[in-house]
């Protein structure tokens, strides 16, 4: 017996793109959309493995009008237009089923059910065959046989129903030669298909029941009485052409040829990497050619000198995301005389509090003290090495391919596998989730040889691709920023880690007291302000028990689809005021959870949290901050700054934080030349009263705290995109007075207009813009046909010149301080966005504080300088110093 699936390719492609993935934004780095051919070819695949099908047939509608439209203009009318992201995937998806050897027909005038009813009778007619119809069009019941049967997918293509008569007389209570009668009664909404007025589902299934078909029922017309006998008079004509209409045609003229047609996996291989769905070539084309010296590594228990070169490529692979107590799974060295694996070395948790010293190989540590390596996440290499018990020479470390592939292009996944996707997209290598599992099911207890390569591998690939990155980086202008910049701040930042912060565990107790007092408080309190509405056993944290008490039980407002989040929440609290307690309480709740316990885990035994700092992680350059977040403590709001109390320095030192003034307005101000914001800030103005004063066309009174606050919004809203809406929201104004607003904005600063105009022109040009030290941010968002996806594109362009060269500003700053600081008692140990925080021994403040402040006034400068631009800047950095015990006295 052979097996025969048709698929209904409309069918598929649309529930594809619907689908729960569909929706999710999938691009070639060209801006091409892919998502529903990436789901349509998953759902295939997954229908293919479980029936395992000699062959696979596809159709398509070729056009909007076919023979039906010849009879009922007004078929299929009202359907909604097709999304243009997906026309733009119909040829993709052809030119899929051709690459994959799958046969697919589409024929002028007919729909896609009339080809595949065509081709199921013409199986029907051969002997043992199985047809199997993926669709969703219910239309195709009628095509049910003995032979044939639809497959109607539920969720994605996980979950099908298979109808047989017995199922489609189970779901509409009539036979599949009966599925046009029953629609021509009933009519089609989908279709636009009429049907008999007033003859709804359950009269149509009674009279098919009784008269078996259209013809029979209105041959018997004088048996049927009443109502329903008019209704089907007036609506003969109505019966007999929706029935034709909802008629799948199955003697569509084609040549079909029966010929098994299996799926060639492995010729698919070049279509998925043009579209750039290398997951799919990882999935389906499995023959993964090694690596060229993969066969010949050594597996090793202790170093040995004469593995030694000059240069060296090392990998360290770890189970877990914080290298500050890494689960070290190998380690892998690849150079001219070979490949080493160790097997044994780092094969257990770690953390540079209980790593036994004697477990340290001597010889192994004279080799990372004296020669030279190249890696991928030097911070990652460096600080497991040294959590291990091995000192390092941080200039020893001269190439990093993570750091040299996040210049080349930000807005990839930082991680191992996609980077090499990037670079190599041909090249198969396993990804670190089919190796180790994910989530909580990662193991390291995995075949050994199949651990081994992989990591092997990965040290192989880092010497073998580093030509092809640095030709990459020079073709693009951006080896300097990689070499000057990013490696340099990588070096910064292992110090800074290393370094560490120390915590006052005291007053964190205190405060972790002190809070869950006042949460028990809260929670009383609120319960006995509801006492008449709730049960004991009622859960404030419970969003769907509040709902219920508020809207249903209290019948507060509802404006918000029964929503508990803090805005729709902070609406009711003059109407209630106990909801303000609910308020604090989550406020309390978060502190306490995020910061207060949150804190604690990652409290090393000297007392420091050493935070990792994520440099690859943002598009836009700027650091963010994990094990934990540093960057979100508020200093606004007066209980969570509470909490930078327990941020403490050593006897003998202090914090002194340094950081700078209104940055992005200044770089806006000098990259766009906006004379008017360069006066003012050259004449030490207050810049968003003068923003106001020509917003509003002030010239003989004072600016009102409404109309400074009104110019605010703007002067930081403008780098982030403000639209109409936007600021009619933060303002609480009309739409209309917040385009007016925004016109006399533009006419005020017209130069803000150009550079913006430019800026998006430049990015729709090229698919990226480019900060002063020459840090690309691809916008692929600009090539969507979704004019929401497009707009988001224009604000991200902006946004990415102006806040991106302010974090190289910072980063320049950085590494400069560090330089001169090295060895001299003052210690970077915090970058909180613009701010500085360094710990310094207290008779050493005085002189410090002209050195940083200078340096970090001149690191614009020196961006200018050093990247092409031949100019100085048109406006001075501002900065701010502030000294202090601990971090809260800091601001």
């Amino acid at each position: 017996m052979k097996k025969y699936l048709l698929v209904d390719g409309n069918s598929l492609l649309f529930r594809a793109f619907y689908s729960s993935f569909g929706r999710v934004t999938l691009t070639t780095t060209s801006g091409t959309p892919t998502n529903a051919v990436f789901s349509f070819i998953n759902m295939l695949f997954n229908i293919n493995t479980k029936f395992n099908y000699d062959s696979i047939i596809v159709a398509f509608d070729k056009g909007k009008k076919t023979f039906r439209h010849e009879k009922l203009p007004s078929y299929k009318d009202g359907r909604q237009k097709t999304p243009q992201e997906l026309v733009l995937q119909f040829p993709i998806v052809r030119e899929f089923l051709s690459s994959a050897n799958i046969k697919w027909y589409e024929i002028d005038n007919y729909e896609a059910d009339d080809i595949l009813g065509t081709i199921s009778k013409k199986l029907e007619l051969e002997n043992d065959n199985l047809i199997h119809i993926l669709t969703s069009d219910q239309d195709m019941y009628q095509l049910i046989s003995e032979k044939t049967f639809v497959l109607s997918p539920q969720t994605g293509t996980s979950d099908i129903l298979i109808y047989d008569r017995y199922k489609l007389n189970e779901k509409w209570g009539i036979e599949p030669e009966q599925v046009a009668d029953y629609k021509g009664l009933r009519g089609d909404q989908s279709d636009n298909i009429k049907g008999v007025q007033g003859i709804g589902e359950k009269t149509a299934k009674e009279l098919l029941n009784i008269y078996n078909s259209i013809e029979n029922i209105y041959k018997n017309i004088e048996e049927i009485k009443g109502a329903k006998k008019e209704k089907l008079i007036n609506g003969k004509e109505d019966a007999f052409l929706s029935k034709e209409i909802a008629t799948i045609y199955i003697d569509v003229k084609m040549d079909f040829c029966f010929d098994d047609t299996k799926i060639d996996y492995e010729k698919l291989k070049p279509f998925f990497q043009k579209y750039e769905m290398l997951s799919l070539v990882k999935k389906y084309c499995q023959n993964i050619e090694p690596s060229k010296n993969l066969s010949s590594y050594k597996i090793i228990d202790v170093w040995n000198q004469s593995y030694e070169c000059e240069l060296n490529s090392i990998y360290i692979e770890i189970l877990n995301d914080n290298y500050q107590i890494p689960d070290v799974v190998g380690i892998a060295i690849s150079n001219d005389k070979g490949t080493f694996y160790f097997k044994n070395l780092g094969q257990k948790e770690v953390n540079i509090f209980n790593w036994n010293e004697n477990a340290v190989d001597n010889e192994f540590q004279s080799f990372l003290l004296n020669k030279k390596f190249d890696t991928y996440d030097i911070k990652k290499t460096i600080i497991t090495l040294k959590n291990m018990g091995y000192n390092v020479n941080l200039e020893n470390f001269e190439y990093d391919m993570m750091l040299a592939t996040y210049v080349l292009n930000s807005s990839i996944k930082s991680n191992f596998d996609s980077h090499l996707i990037f670079l190599k997209p041909e090249y198969e290598l396993k990804t670190f989730e089919e190796i180790f599992g994910k989530g909580a099911k990662k193991t390291k207890n995995i075949n050994d040889k199949d651990k081994e390569e992989y990591i092997i591998e990965k040290s192989i690939l880092i010497k073998d691709l580093k030509k092809e990155v640095f030709d990459k980086l020079n073709a693009s202008n951006q080896y300097f920023l990689y070499s000057d910049m990013e490696l340099k701040f990588a070096k910064v930042l292992i110090e800074m880690e290393i370094e560490g912060v120390l915590i006052d565990t005291n007053e964190l107790k205190l405060q972790t007291k002190n809070i869950i007092e006042q949460i028990n408080i809260l929670e009383e309190d609120v319960k006995i302000d509801f006492k008449d509405f709730i049960d004991l056993d009622f859960n404030i944290n419970s969003p769907k028990q509040l709902k219920e008490l508020l809207y249903d039980k209290l019948k507060l407002p509802n404006s918000n689809k029964g929503s508990t989040d803090k805005e729709t929440l902070e609406k009711l609290v003059d109407i209630n005021p106990t909801i303000s307690k609910i308020l604090l309480l989550r406020k309390l709740q978060k502190l306490y959870s995020t910061y207060l316990k949150g804190f604690e885990k990652y409290i090393y035994a000297d007392k420091k949290i050493h935070t990792i700092f994520n440099q690859t992680l943002t598009t836009t350059g700027r650091l963010s901050s994990i094990y934990p977040n540093i960057q979100n403590i508020s200093i606004r709001d007066e209980i969570q700054r509470e909490f930078r109390k327990i941020f403490v320095c050593e006897e003998g030192y202090t914090f002194l934080s340094f950081d700078y003034s209104q940055i992005e307005l200044r770089v806006l101000a000098d990259v766009a030349n906006v004379k008017s914001l360069i006066n003012s800030f050259e004449n030490n103005k207050d810049i968003h009263e003068e923003a106001a004063k020509k917003i509003f066309g002030i010239e003989d009174r004072q600016v009102t705290k409404d109309e400074r606050r009104i110019a605010k919004t703007f002067n930081f809203g403008i780098l982030y995109g403000l639209s109409d809406f936007g600021l009619s929201k933060d303002l609480n104004i009309t739409v209309k007075k917040a385009k007016e607003y925004i016109e006399s904005y533009y006419n005020s600063f017209p130069e803000i207009l150009e550079f913006k105009k430019s800026t998006i022109e430049f990015a729709k040009q090229f698919s990226y813009v480019v900060t002063l030290a020459s840090r690309r941010r691809y916008i692929y968002e600009l090539q969507s046909t979704n004019f929401m996806v497009r707009q988001f594109g224009e604000r991200a362009a902006v946004n990415a010149v102006i806040q991106g060269t302010a974090a190289d500003i910072l980063k320049v700053a950085m590494i400069n301080i560090n330089d001169i600081f090295k060895s001299k008692n003052i210690f970077m140990v915090a970058q909180i966005h613009d701010e500085i925080i360094f710990k310094i021994k207290k008779n050493d403040v005085e002189k410090a504080i002209p050195i940083i402040e200078d340096n970090m006034k001149q690191a614009y400068e020196y961006i200018l300088k050093n990247y092409n631009h031949n100019r100085s800047s048109r406006v001075s950095l501002d900065v701010n110093y502030s000294v202090g015990k601990n971090w809260l006295e800091l601001k």
